[in-house]
């Protein structure tokens, strides 16, 4: 995104810069607009053509962000549809230190989301625990046992739209 502004930025200069110098743009048809353009100075006429395009360009710009700020993405939308009851989420910002980060919608109650978590770990993509499997909420985390093995917990983090999962396995040492 950077790149696309500073490009559309130097296209803007460049192209402002023609225009100081020939009359780009304009009908040479209309000889009162030719006047015009004669009369101003270099300066006056490569701000009127590098402001006005700058402006436009950074309106749509805050109107872009606004829209993905406050607009689910089509995965998060896909969550709030009840398409997909999970999703697997990367970037450091979600996953962080954890093993794997996977995203629900927001809305679930503990014994809900304890369930979830059953069913992920039983899920091909896991693949942890046996048919002893246990989930249950201890505070802010879910701890996820094997029998009366602790092999596993998870942490929970807020997003917008959804609740990202993180999982912690190999919990032998604590």
């Amino acid at each position: 995104m950077v790149k696309v502004i500073i490009v559309f930025i130097i296209a803007d200069l460049v192209l402002s810069l023609i225009y100081a110098k020939v009359p780009l743009f304009t009908r040479f048809w209309h000889f009162r607009r030719w006047e015009r353009w004669e009369q101003k100075t270099y300066f006056q006429r490569f701000s009127e053509s590098f402001f006005s395009v700058l402006i436009g360009f950074l309106i749509c710009l805050a109107i872009n962000h606004y829209h993905e700020v406050n607009n689910p993405t089509g995965f998060e939308q896909m969550l709030i549809d009840g398409d997909a009851e999970y999703l697997v989420v990367f970037g450091e910002e979600y996953v962080g230190d954890a093993d794997v980060a996977l995203e629900i919608k927001q809305g679930h109650s503990p014994d809900k989301i304890c369930k979830i978590i059953s069913k992920i770990c039983k899920e091909d993509y896991i693949q942890k625990g046996s048919d002893a499997l246990n989930v249950y909420a201890d505070g802010e985390e879910y701890v996820i046992m094997d029998g009366d093995k602790k092999i596993g917990k998870v942490t929970t983090f807020d997003r917008k739209f959804g609740v990202v999962l993180r999982f912690y396995w190999n919990l032998s040492s604590t």
